[in-house]
């Protein structure tokens, strides 16, 4: 009879250590998802800037006649040479086009800017980071160029992750403005200004 009861209390004291771990297992992995979650929400399509592709809907080489689609009326802008200068002030979007190739029929996107912190990359890094937050997830960023305000005098630096496709407008050590371009293509490589009321000074 004491056999019985010793091999019933070894089986019961298995049974809850199983569940126990089982248990611990469980909220281990509950634990483990929220802080996932956490660290990791997805950014929306519509919101998201990819280096070297897109801002949001838009994306390099989309012809447009889809861009104007879907932005609506341009605010301003500047035209020469089959090229063209696009902003809209909404999310202040700017977009330098040209032709898709030379058929010279296409006109697409060639280099997307943008100064809403709406807008973020998969790292979660927005108009309003300090430049030294970019450094260190584009450590290949370069001073590309200089701008200096001809009102204000205030100065403006390009930093330029060219092999990623990816550019930030720098003012007072804060990012004013992202640009997504071709990659291995230097940003600001059109002959029409991206920055009016801007002198480039380098």
């Amino acid at each position: 009879m004491k056999t019985i009861n010793y091999a019933g209390m070894l089986l019961l004291s298995l049974a809850m250590a199983c569940n126990s771990a089982t248990e611990n297992n469980t909220k281990e992995k509950v634990v483990e998802n929220a802080v996932v979650s956490e660290e990791a929400k997805e950014i929306p399509n519509e919101q998201l800037i990819v280096p070297g592709k897109q801002v949001g809907v838009l994306y390099l080489g989309q012809d447009m006649k889809e861009v104007n689609e879907h932005m609506g009326k341009v605010d301003d802008g500047d035209a020469a040479m089959g090229s063209a200068l696009s902003i809209w002030k909404k999310d202040s979007i700017t977009i330098f086009s040209s032709y898709r190739d030379s058929n010279m029929v296409v006109k697409a996107a060639k280099q997307i800017s943008v100064g809403s912190p709406v807008f973020n990359t998969a790292d979660h890094i927005h108009t309003g980071a300090k430049l030294s937050q970019l450094i260190k997830i584009w450590p290949d960023l370069k001073k590309a160029s200089t701008y200096v305000n001809e009102k204000t005098n205030d100065s403006l630096y390009v930093y330029d992750d060219i092999a990623a496709g990816i550019a930030f407008d720098i003012q007072s050590d804060t990012c004013s403005r992202i640009t997504v371009h071709t990659k291995n293509k230097e940003s600001n490589g059109s002959y029409l200004s991206m920055y009016p009321g801007w002198k480039k000074i380098q």
